[in-house]
């Protein structure tokens, strides 16, 4: 499967939330978040893209006012987003999340990827995130790119599930 990373448009916010959704974000952004995230300097916001090799429906799962999103073969397709914020000079991964049906196929690795290139460009010498304690395929990922486990918050998000934080500090 071939796929690019672009930056995020305003026009991708609403599909952006779907895939969120999708991927099993417990509290997804809503659109105006997004909107809100691509006026800050101090923010950054990709979004992957694929030729779609099947059709794809992205269904609000929650009430929600969005359109079902609907991609046919051949269709460019929006299968992932990342959001990196710099806090102070710091790094933090704010979201990050792939359409289940492009999960382990490098997807979040080249986000991840993106968001660290764009870190060291900015001089940001940490970053940051968190990943649900259960959420293994994700801290292996984040592991095999030199981030290290420095903490946990118990019971942090809405499930109850804690939340791992880990780090990458640049040399």
């Amino acid at each position: 499967m071939t796929f690019e990373i672009r930056p995020m448009k305003l026009a991708d916010v609403v599909t952006v939330t779907l895939v969120d959704a999708i991927a099993g974000i417990l509290v997804p952004w809503g659109p105006s978040a997004y909107a809100g995230e691509l006026q800050k300097s101090s923010s950054w916001c990709w979004v992957a893209e694929t030729i779609a090799d099947a059709p794809l429906e992205y269904i609000p799962p929650f009430s929600a006012p969005m359109e079902t999103i609907r991609y046919a073969v051949g269709d460019r397709a929006l299968i992932g987003s990342l959001t990196l914020w710099d806090l102070a000079g710091e790094g933090e991964i704010a979201n990050i999340s792939v359409h289940p049906r492009y999960w382990r196929q490098g997807v979040g690795r080249a986000l991840m990827l993106t968001a660290l290139a764009q870190a060291r460009q900015h001089n940001l010498k940490k970053v940051m995130l968190e990943v649900r304690a259960s959420n293994e395929p994700a801290k292996s990922l984040y592991a095999s790119l030199g981030f290290v486990e420095d903490g946990r918050r118990p019971g942090y998000y809405s499930n109850g599930e804690d939340a791992i934080l880990m780090s990458k500090v640049e040399s």
